[in-house]
């Protein structure tokens, strides 16, 4: 029995290697911490980026504001060292966009509409995004299942990911899944 369970675990969880996983993916709406968010994470090679779509509401209709996050990835079996190429924000309505000017958020006060603003390294809403060049030590698991899923790391109480001794260990529980590529026959 015990070995049937440590098979299944391999198969199932396959090491990220073992199968290109280039590709779209998306995290269905999901709510973080008082938002309403769809994830989605576009992997080409060792090109990694995360556009976290901010709704209104929590059934994800009328999106506000994107958030993105570019990363040069390197990747050995299920660690995964992220470092950040570039961070930005993207108002998505005029009435977003006129309150982020009015708050000064992240310290401008010019937004436009539709325009990412690069925001490496800044203090936005007492959130430090991350440095141009910052590293965080993750990891990560593919489930080898059609639609292919990546199961992304996540924080613990005493692993923040800033350094490789305090690597995410835990991974997130819901994943993400590639979307289907259809081809003209």
């Amino acid at each position: 029995m015990l070995k049937l369970a440590l098979l299944l675990t391999q198969v199932l969880f396959a090491a990220p290697q073992t199968k290109n996983i280039n590709g779209d993916y998306v995290k269905a709406c999901h709510l973080m911490e008082d938002d309403s968010l769809i994830t989605n994470l576009s992997i080409q090679d060792t090109r990694w980026t995360f556009s976290h779509v901010a709704y209104e509401d929590d059934k994800c209709t009328k999106a506000y504001l994107v958030y993105e996050l570019q990363y040069k990835v390197k990747a050995v079996d299920r660690f995964i060292d992220m470092t950040t190429v570039q961070a930005t924000y993207t108002s998505l309505t005029d009435g977003v966009t006129e309150a982020l000017n009015m708050i000064n958020w992240c310290g401008f006060s010019d937004w436009k509409t539709g325009t990412a603003r690069t925001v490496n390294g800044l203090v936005c809403d007492e959130y430090k995004v991350p440095d141009e060049g910052e590293i965080l030590y993750s990891t990560y698991q593919v489930k080898a299942k059609e639609p292919l899923q990546i199961f992304m790391g996540t924080a613990s109480s005493d692993l923040d990911g800033k350094t490789p001794q305090s690597r995410y260990q835990l991974t997130e529980r819901f994943p993400f899944e590639k979307h289907a590529t259809y081809q003209a026959e």
